[in-house]
């Protein structure tokens, strides 16, 4: 079964980002802006997504000023107080995420095996440490 957002996620995340959304069908966008940096972003979120014939689901799209992320069949998210949205694609062996936080920072994280969340921090190479680190705070979810 496909993840959708409901009127409560909505909520939780304003809460977050300490905006509300403007609402369209389907759709939300918080158009945010970090005054002590000046960075802008936008966070747009889609239900009822057709991918394919038979398959429907979620997306999450980030723009910031550096680029554009986007994360398709969302299977949930995770808020990480106090001020961070953990938005994931769950698959059998592999995760990815994106996570945005009301600072405007935005981590993209894309197909990063699940067992390396479960080894021992200093068995893994370097260039993976800060991926296994953040994800593992969702670990139990996935």
């Amino acid at each position: 079964m496909a993840f959708s957002f409901i009127e409560q996620d909505i909520d939780t995340i304003s809460n977050i980002l300490g905006q509300q959304p403007e609402a369209f069908e389907n759709s939300w966008t918080w158009n945010l802006r970090n005054d002590a940096s000046d960075k802008p972003m936008i966070i747009n979120l889609y239900n009822s997504i057709v991918f394919d014939k038979d398959k429907e689901g979620s997306i999450v799209s980030v723009q910031t000023r550096h680029g554009y992320y986007e994360l398709h069949n969302l299977t949930g998210y995770v808020v990480f107080e106090p001020d961070e949205i953990i938005f994931i694609c769950s698959k059998k062996k592999t995760l990815s995420c994106l996570i945005v936080g009301k600072g405007n920072t935005c981590s993209f994280y894309s197909n990063i095996h699940k067992k390396m969340l479960h080894r021992d921090p200093t068995e893994l190479d370097p260039a993976v440490l800060l991926a296994a680190m953040q994800l593992s705070l969702i670990e139990k979810m996935v």
